[in-house]
């Protein structure tokens, strides 16, 4: 399952962001976007888990959560 996650600390690395999926399950792929020309977050990644129910949990535990002193959003994406 693949899954969004929207308004990320601009400090947050791929490897933080995969600790945070972790504790829901196994975690195939976790990548913070970048902007292409000078390497800084976008705030905004993709998660990829290996069960789908593990995903969901995720989901609903994480969406609107606080993270780094942000209010993250966390949905599903359409990438399967």
């Amino acid at each position: 399952m693949t899954i969004q996650v929207h308004n990320l600390s601009a400090d947050m690395t791929d490897r933080q962001l995969r600790k945070i999926f972790e504790t829901f399950g196994v975690v195939v792929t976790a990548t913070i976007s970048r902007n292409q020309f000078n390497g800084r977050s976008n705030r905004h990644g993709l998660v990829e888990m290996l069960k789908l129910t593990d995903g969901e949990n995720a989901i609903n535990s994480l969406n609107r959560s606080i993270i780094d002193g942000k209010i993250i959003t966390v949905s599903a994406s359409n990438e399967y």
